[in-house]
């Protein structure tokens, strides 16, 4: 898909065409980066697929938020938030994040308001019994999962 306009119409038209393509794909899990407008189209074409963000794109888009050479700890703690499975350890350590005067109020605002709101997109914790996480966590599987679903399916 080329656009030049990367809006949600745009890419639910042409989701909705690859949809209409192979309607016998319905896609369990969708994998994506941050991208709200595609993350909308997706929620729009498939209603019933669980989406979930790439780890690789939400470390990527919270880093641009602070200096990570400068705040090791957080990004560490960041990262542990991320790929922990265990909800008293994601808990922990979100409490260890959120209250650490050492972190800027910026960075625990931007964390609280944007991605605590959704943390069963992008964190391990909530991504249990899904066979797409034995192969990896980025959003580079969703061809993969799609091909091998559909050739599954015929």
């Amino acid at each position: 898909m080329l656009i030049s306009n990367g809006t949600t119409e745009h890419i639910a038209f042409f989701v909705k065409w690859v949809r209409d393509a192979s309607p016998e794909v319905r896609p369990a899990v969708i994998m994506t980066d941050c991208d709200q407008a595609q993350i909308n189209a997706l929620e729009i074409v498939y209603p019933q697929s669980q989406i979930f963000l790439c780890h690789w794109h939400v470390l990527h888009a919270i880093r641009s938020h602070f200096v990570t050479m400068e705040f090791e700890a957080l990004r560490q703690k960041i990262k542990a938030l991320i790929t922990t499975d265990n909800q008293a350890t994601f808990d922990s350590l979100w409490y260890e994040i959120s209250t650490d005067p050492s972190v800027p109020p910026s960075v625990v605002k931007y964390l609280n308001d944007i991605w605590m709101k959704r943390p069963h997109m992008w964190s391990k914790t909530f991504r249990k019994n899904c066979s797409i996480f034995e192969e990896g966590d980025t959003n580079m599987l969703i061809e993969v999962y799609v091909i091998h679903h559909s050739a599954a399916i015929r």
